[in-house]
């Protein structure tokens, strides 16, 4: 899969707000990243589903929105395939030398830190959502598995403390958003090799859909 370019993150927010979806860019990245790291399949529409119960009360997206989500979507499913195909097709000496990286859709670095803090928690909450949609179970879940989605369970709990010093907590920051993109690949890897992976989400009623959990 060629890879497509992620649009900027203040781009998607005002697209986001024009068609009207109650989601944040943050939100659906990490939605989309935890779903197709769940095995859903990124050549076809199985995302539209859970993004009109998330963002949209369960109506129909409008062509605008769709396109728009289309455009996350295709650059999170053309990062992860590539990513993919690299780690199972590469010999060790190839691994050696490559570099891996998962882009966060989070608002820019001269963003305030408050903002960003709550992006990145915003981003690894639905992350693990997307997973829960596809049908991840807690129990059924590899050592390294259980210890990347528990890493993420707390980074979506952290927060700012305005109380302490600003520059200890965006070094800290810092150190946390360097470890997310580690974690999601320990997803991928994890569960590219899962037998019987699910290409369709396991999308429950709109009550519910808010907050998938791994059960």
């Amino acid at each position: 899969m060629s890879e497509v370019k992620l649009p900027a993150y203040d781009a998607v927010d005002a697209a986001l707000k024009e068609h009207g979806l109650a989601v944040s860019p943050s939100e659906l990245h990490g939605l989309l990243n935890g779903m197709v790291c769940g095995g859903l399949a990124v050549d076809g529409d199985n995302w539209v589903g859970p993004v009109c119960d998330y963002a949209n009360e369960g109506e129909p997206l409008t062509d605008g929105a769709k396109a728009m989500v289309r455009s996350v979507f295709d650059a999170v499913a053309g990062e992860l395939g590539l990513l993919t195909n690299t780690l199972f097709n590469s010999t060790a000496a190839e691994l050696a030398d490559a570099e891996f990286n998962v882009s966060l859709l989070l608002p820019t670095e001269d963003a305030d830190l408050m903002l960003r803090a709550e992006a990145l928690s915003e981003w690894t909450t639905n992350f693990i959502s997307g997973l829960g949609l596809m049908g991840l179970e807690k129990n059924k879940m590899s050592p390294d598995l259980s210890e990347a989605v528990a890493a993420l369970e707390e980074i979506s709990q952290l927060g700012i403390d305005e109380d302490d010093d600003m520059d200890e907590q965006a070094e800290l920051f810092e150190n946390v958003l360097a470890y997310v993109p580690e974690c999601v690949l320990t997803c991928l890897v994890e569960l590219s090799q899962r037998p019987g992976a699910v290409e369709e989400p396991v999308v429950p009623g709109l009550d519910s859909v808010k907050k998938p959990t791994l059960h």
